[in-house]
């Protein structure tokens, strides 16, 4: 290859992939496409799920309480689709078919073990509203306050 080329300073491989990067630099790029797909990954996983959730229908007879108050209802769930930090509470009650919350024991809605509770049945054929009171325990029952909860669409 040497002869061919009259250049003793090029290397073979090169000289049999002409064109192609020298192997320091395509291992480089893979690399960095791996760390920005990593990077990016649930970034865009997360902006993929709020596009979808962004266009769930709510309905008048949907509505989320926290804490006894009245956080979201009907076309506002939409704008409050996500994970929302909260200062501990253990009472939530969900109404109507097309919305749920789930509570967790963590901030960032992350989950721990049996710390995280669905609330709200996703059931059309129920008009009832889910309300529940976030409490554990094996021998005596204790109440745990939520740091943090999601409202998602059924």
């Amino acid at each position: 290859a040497q002869a061919i080329l009259g250049q003793a300073s090029v290397h073979p491989v090169i000289v049999a992939q002409r064109g192609a990067c020298p192997p320091t630099v395509d291992r480089m790029a893979r690399l960095f496409g791996l760390a920005l797909a990593a990077l990016l990954g649930p970034s865009a996983a997360l902006l993929v799920e709020r596009r979808a959730n962004a266009t769930a229908a709510f309905t008048v007879n949907d509505k989320v309480y926290v804490d006894g108050s009245l956080y979201a209802e009907s076309a506002a769930l939409g704008d409050n689709v996500g994970c929302h930090e909260h200062k501990g509470t253990s009472s939530f009650k969900v109404c109507g078919c097309g919305v749920k919350v789930v509570a967790h024991l963590m901030t960032e809605c992350q989950t721990y073990k049996k710390y995280d509770t669905q609330i709200g049945t996703c059931d059309c054929a129920s008009s009832a509203c889910d309300e529940k009171t976030l409490s554990s325990g094996y021998s005596s029952s204790f109440n745990w306050q939520a740091a943090s909860f999601e409202i998602s669409p059924c």
